[in-house]
């Protein structure tokens, strides 16, 4: 039996009523838009998060996470009521999907991750369109509340990272962690947080973009203490949130996301970079 907020594509056709939510999302370089693509296609029904748009916009940093009202405003436009089943896919091979699930679940909401994305939908018949959702916006948001607050703030890292009582885990690729190869932002050094390990976010998906499980999974994490202190990280906070949903899958207890990752802590130029 899988994570239980994994769901398989013939298993997410059989569900009536549930809330399809695209959380395609591209790197800044790539030149492409994740709107654009939901546009082009997506699952019949669905609505568009917008990780760059559903956001905290006063801070500096890239999509970090919004607060209540904002997502409140966004399930409003969009239709959905927290009671919904709600499930959230990518067409990029979820790299996106789960920091939106992470998003959501934040306020107490239960959403499901399309294992495979929208290309394992496909896969099994399930219904496309294109264009822009067809919607009767709801006149008023939920009263949402941050329920589990589990984003974690660069002096709390840092916090960790000086008491030694934490494991950092970071998602990004092997080069930039080493600090070998350049981030994709520029000007921004690349390199890893003292005590940091290295776990790119794609190592938990199999060829296909579906979620390793049982002892696939695990022969990846350290799941011989699961009740220590995990932070995840990774650019900008995204495929952290693949990690995140990895340690959770695997039972671990006590899990964190550093919201502005790489980007912030690279960015403010004081704080301790290794480069290995």
């Amino acid at each position: 039996m899988g994570p239980q907020f994994i769901i398989s594509a013939e298993d997410a056709r059989a569900l009536a009523g549930a809330a399809f939510i695209d959380a395609t999302w591209f790197m800044p370089a790539s030149g492409q838009s994740g709107r654009d693509a939901f546009a082009a296609s997506h699952i019949a029904g669905a609505v568009f998060f917008d990780l760059d748009a559903v956001a905290d916009l006063t801070s500096p940093l890239p999509h970090m996470a919004p607060g209540s009202a904002t997502l409140s405003r966004w399930m409003a436009a969009n239709a959905i009521e927290p009671g919904r089943t709600m499930i959230v896919y990518g067409q990029n091979g979820n790299f996106a999907a789960t920091r939106v699930w992470w998003t959501l679940r934040r306020f107490g909401l239960s959403p499901l991750i399309l294992d495979g994305g929208m290309a394992a939908w496909e896969a099994a018949g399930g219904a496309m369109e294109a264009g822009a959702p067809k919607l009767d916006a709801a006149a008023s948001g939920p009263d949402l509340h941050l329920i589990n607050d589990d984003a974690m703030r660069w002096n709390d890292v840092l916090h960790h990272i000086e008491a030694g009582d934490a494991l950092i885990v970071d998602a990004r690729s092997p080069g930039r962690f080493a600090g070998t190869e350049p981030e994709p932002r520029a000007g921004l050094s690349s390199g890893h947080m003292p005590g940091a390990v290295n776990l790119p976010a794609g190592r938990l998906l199999g060829g296909d973009g579906r979620f390793l499980q049982g002892e696939a999974l695990e022969a990846l994490l350290p799941t011989h203490d699961r009740q220590r202190r995990i932070i995840c990280t990774c650019g900008s906070g995204v495929t952290a949130a693949t990690l995140h949903a990895g340690f959770t899958a695997a039972g671990f207890k006590d899990v964190w996301l550093y919201d502005g990752s790489w980007t912030e802590w690279a960015g403010r130029g004081d704080l301790p970079i290794v480069k290995s």
